[in-house]
């Protein structure tokens, strides 16, 4: 089984069009999808304030600690 992420737009009429690097041979496909929310500059930057802010003085030895705290706060 080969797993392929794309990120692509599906438009008025509903219909996902798929181009795959596969060619002659016959394929079981599955599409499980995730809405990407779109965060404007201002709303990014905000919210890296905040986190800046509720760390501040905090030292860490590895940048993914800051990274899994933040995903709990969510």
């Amino acid at each position: 089984m080969e797993n392929i992420k794309i990120k692509t737009h599906i438009g008025e009429d509903g219909i996902l069009s798929l181009r795959l690097p596969i060619s002659n041979q016959e394929i079981e496909a599955m599409v499980v999808y995730q809405p990407i929310i779109k965060q404007n500059h201002q709303e990014s930057k905000l919210k890296f304030e905040r986190l800046l802010q509720q760390y501040k003085g905090q030292t860490f030895t590895n940048s993914a600690e800051l990274l899994r705290e933040d995903r709990l706060s969510e």
